[in-house]
């Protein structure tokens, strides 16, 4: 028997437990695989098992081990490839139907439904847009419904709308907003509002009413009729709105024209005759002497009194005519203020009346037009004198105030019932009648005085109780 104990193979096994070679066989005559393993008993090596085959068998069976694999994972490809285009044909179809849908409902089909009898997460998407398309129908419907709603409202408005926004495009206007500017409905909306409107007030109101975030009121005129403008701003919304309403106060006018001319008419035609009429009955006194003095003095007082209604009715007249006319010039209102004071000095002085001032030196000089800031003190101080009581107080100080001059004049006099405020700047309105033609009141000075404040873009206040006191607060901006 042959030793192989020298053999490459017989000893690697021996020292590492395992052996292997491929090497060229003289008795085959071809190259051969040679294995070597060791058997052991008690953990010692007792006989070495070796084994040779044929590598071209080897390799013959590797290959076709490897086909196999190679043809199997071929087919599981293909199975899987086929598998997954049926998978895919079955989730695309119904993803397609819903895309489509869903496209649908976007450009305003709300009635588009997916019709669907799947219950996977597909079927429970599809049940979900149905809900969903239909809770839009309904609310879009339910904002037609409102939208045409408004736009019928608005068209049966009187007034004329047109809504703003922050950057003055035109949002919104009705049919008579329209009718005004003479614009069609299919080109103002988008347009900027001074495209639209050719008219610098309302140009002026739009931004001032912008700028100060406040209500602004301004009478404008379009073509031959004047409209009251009153803008405001809307900030509740998501922008800016500026909303704009025009009420035509054109027979407003008219008549208030009217009323104006004949009140100034028949004045002036009053004013000659009545001052006859005193002249007459101040003759007729001092030729009759005291035997028909009774007669003629209450014919003298009322002629007084009628004449001084029919200056302070002119007063008023002219006052309306001119409120946007005024002559605004600096005026030192401690000189005004002294210069009235001796006006009063001997009414004052009989009913022991004591009037201090207190301008500030701030304040001192103001401007607004001279005679009519004179006429408005000199009605004030002659109310306090006649409506105060003996040995009473006129107070009057001044003081700025934001952006205003304030003004204030209070009497220690009678006082003013509350009922009685709000109507007290009314022409002709009287608290006590007897009272006032007792003293020569004509229930105009007040009318005349609020005339003169609102042609200073001012206001006037009064605060009063009874027995103890009347203030007046006049607000002039600066």
């Amino acid at each position: 028997m042959e030793d192989h104990t020298s053999r490459p193979e017989f000893i690697q096994a021996v020292q590492s437990g395992a052996g292997k070679i491929i090497r060229f066989s003289k008795t085959t005559n071809q190259n051969m695989l040679y294995v070597a393993i060791p058997l052991y008993k008690n953990n010692k090596p007792i006989a070495v098992i070796r084994t040779s085959s044929y590598l071209y068998e080897i390799n013959r069976n590797l290959h076709s081990v490897n086909m196999k694999i190679i043809y199997s994972a071929i087919i599981l490809t293909v199975l899987a490839l086929l598998l997954a285009v049926l998978s895919s044909r079955g989730l695309t179809k119904p993803i397609r139907v819903i895309t489509n849908v869903a496209e649908r409902i976007k450009n305003g089909d709300f009635n588009s439904r997916i019709i669907s009898k799947r219950r996977d997460e597909i079927g429970r998407l599809s049940s979900s847009i149905n809900e969903m398309a239909e809770s839009l129908d309904k609310l879009f419907n339910g904002l037609t419904e409102e939208r045409e709603e408004i736009k019928t409202i608005l068209s049966s408005m009187t007034e004329s709308l047109v809504v703003l926004d922050d950057k003055g495009r035109i949002v919104l206007a009705n049919d008579n907003f329209k009718n005004i500017v003479g614009e069609s409905a299919s080109i103002i909306e988008d347009k900027y509002y001074w495209q639209v409107v050719q008219n610098s007030n309302f140009v002026d109101l739009v931004k001032q009413t912008n700028l100060t975030n406040t209500q602004q009121s301004y009478e404008i005129g379009f073509k031959d009729k004047i409209y009251l403008a009153n803008a405001n701003v809307v900030t509740k919304t998501r922008e800016k709105r500026i909303v704009v309403v025009l009420h035509d106060i054109t027979d407003f006018k008219k008549l208030a024209q009217v009323k104006s001319d004949f009140v100034a008419n028949v004045s002036h035609e009053l004013k000659t005759p009545l001052t006859s009429i005193k002249g007459y009955a101040e003759t007729l006194s001092e030729e009759t002497g005291r035997k028909y003095k009774k007669l003629i003095e209450p014919i003298e007082r009322n002629a007084e009194r009628l004449i001084n209604i029919v200056q302070d009715l002119l007063t008023v007249s002219e006052l309306e005519r001119k409120e946007e006319e005024v002559h605004v010039e600096q005026i030192d209102l401690s000189v005004m203020l002294a210069n009235i004071k001796k006006i009063f000095a001997a009414k004052m002085k009989e009913k022991r009346i004591s009037l201090k001032y207190e301008i500030n030196d701030d304040t001192r000089f103001i401007e607004g037009d001279s005679f009519l800031i004179e006429q408005m003190l000199v009605n004030l101080i002659d109310n306090a004198i006649k409506y105060n009581v003996e040995k009473g107080k006129i107070g009057i100080k001044s003081y700025v105030s934001g952006n205003n001059v304030v003004i204030e004049i209070e009497d220690t006099g009678i006082g003013i019932a509350p009922e009685h405020l709000p109507r007290i700047f009314e022409r002709f309105y009287v608290i006590d009648k007897s009272r006032s033609r007792r003293l020569g009141g004509t229930g105009l000075g007040l009318s005349i005085v609020k005339h003169i404040v609102l042609s200073h873009n001012g206001k006037i206040d009064v605060q009063s109780e009874i027995g103890k006191s009347t203030k007046f607060i006049i607000t002039l901006p600066v």
